[in-house]
C-alpha cells in the first residue's frame, strides 16, 4: 500500500506537473490537438467527395436499368409480333 502511493504521488506530481509546465509537451499538445482537427475535416471533405461518387453511380445506375427496361420491351415486342406473324 504505502508503495502504491509512493507510485501515485510520483506519477501525480513528477509526471503530471512536468509535462504540463513543459514547453515541449504543450508545443506537441497543441501540434497533435491541430492534427486531429485537419484529420478530422479531411475524413469530413472524403465522406462528402464519397458521397458524390455514389450519388453519381447511382444516378448512372439508374438510368442504364431504365434504358436497359426499354431494350427489354421493345425486344419483348418483336418477338411478340414474330410469335403473333408466325401463327397467322
Amino acid at each position: 500500500m504505502f508503495i502504491r502511493r509512493l507510485v501515485d504521488h510520483l506519477l501525480n506530481q513528477v509526471l503530471v506537473e512536468g509535462l504540463a509546465n513543459s514547453r515541449w509537451f504543450q508545443r506537441f499538445a497543441v501540434w497533435s490537438h491541430g492534427a486531429m482537427k485537419e484529420l478530422q475535416a479531411k475524413s469530413k471533405d472524403g465522406s462528402a467527395h464519397l458521397d458524390t461518387h455514389l450519388s453519381t453511380f447511382m444516378e448512372a445506375a439508374k438510368q442504364k436499368s431504365a434504358q436497359l427496361k426499354q431494350d427489354f420491351q421493345q425486344e419483348l415486342r418483336k418477338v411478340q409480333e414474330q410469335q403473333q406473324q408466325m401463327k397467322r
